[in-house]
C-alpha cells in the first residue's frame, strides 16, 4: 500500500488483534526484515528490494494454514535469508502450517525443502522426500538439475570392491571417500586437479577406465598421485 507507512503496510494484515499485538508482532518483523529505520517512511519511496521485504512482512504478519513463497528472498543477502526462513520455519511448526516454496535454486530447495517437486515444460518429472530426489534421481537430466554427479562403470571398480554392477551407477561425489588403511578399496584414482570453493576441495579423479570421477574432499590431495577410495551407496 503505496501511500501507507511501512509500519501500517503491516498494522492493515492485523485487522482484529489488540493494539498490544499489533504493535509487538509488527515490532518483530520489522526488527527481523530490518526495516525498523523505515518504519515511518511511506512505501511509494521505498527501493524495490525494501519493498520486497515489506511485502514479506504483510505476508508472514499472521501465518496462514498454506502459505505460498514464489522466490521470496531473490533480493536478499544470504544472512538475512537464513535469519528469515529460520523465523518462518519455526511459526510454520508451531501452527501447522504447509508452505510450497517455488525456485530456481537446486540449494535453495534442497536446504530448506521436506519434499521437493522437479517441473520441466509445465510437467512434475519427480516428486518425493528430498533424500531420493538427489540421491535417487530418475535420470542424468534431473540429477544435473540439482547439482554435481558421477556416472561409474563395472570396469572403473576395483577387484576387491564390494560392488558387482550389472549397468551403469550414478553417485554423487560426497559418496566417494578415501579409503582407510587397511580396508578394501572401491576405486583407485591418479588425482588430476584439486580446487577450493569454500567449503570443501573438488578433486578430479581418473580411474583405470579413463572415466573422470569428481569428489568432494575435506582435505587437499597431491596432482599426479594415486588414491584408493571407499563407495558409500
Amino acid at each position: 500500500m503505496d501511500n501507507h507507512t511501512v509500519e501500517e503496510n503491516i498494522f492493515d494484515k492485523l485487522i482484529g488483534y489488540t493494539d498490544e499485538y499489533k504493535k509487538k508482532r509488527a515490532t518483530k518483523l520489522l526488527q527481523l526484515l530490518e526495516l525498523t529505520r523505515l518504519k515511518n517512511i511511506r512505501a511509494k519511496h521505498l527501493s524495490s528490494g525494501q519493498k520486497q521485504r515489506v511485502a514479506i512482512a504483510r505476508s508472514i504478519a499472521v501465518i496462514p494454514k498454506l502459505l505460498l513463497l514464489d522466490e521470496p528472498f531473490s533480493n536478499l543477502d544470504k544472512l538475512l535469508t537464513e535469519k528469515l526462513f529460520d523465523f518462518i520455519l519455526k511459526e510454520v511448526k508451531r501452527g501447522q502450517t504447509s508452505v510450497i516454496l517455488i525456485t530456481h535454486l537446486a540449494e535453495e530447495a534442497l536446504k530448506y525443502a521436506d519434499r521437493i517437486a522437479i517441473m520441466d515444460n509445465g510437467r512434475i518429472m519427480q516428486h518425493g522426500d528430498k533424500w531420493d530426489i538427489y540421491y535417487k534421481p530418475k535420470n542424468t537430466r534431473l540429477a544435473g538439475l540439482l547439482g554435481d554427479f558421477n556416472i561409474l562403470e563395472k570396469k572403473d571398480f576395483e577387484k576387491t570392491s564390494k560392488f558387482r554392477l550389472s549397468s551403469k551407477f550414478f553417485l554423487r561425489p560426497d559418496k566417494i571417500k578415501l579409503a582407510e588403511p587397511k580396508s578394501k578399496a572401491d576405486l583407485k584414482l591418479q588425482i588430476e586437479n584439486c580446487t577450493f570453493n569454500g567449503k570443501c576441495f573438488e578433486i578430479l579423479g581418473e580411474t583405470n577406465n579413463r572415466n573422470s570421477l569428481l569428489i568432494y574432499s575435506a582435505k587437499a590431495l597431491p596432482l599426479g598421485s594415486t588414491q584408493l577410495f571407499t563407495v558409500n551407496a
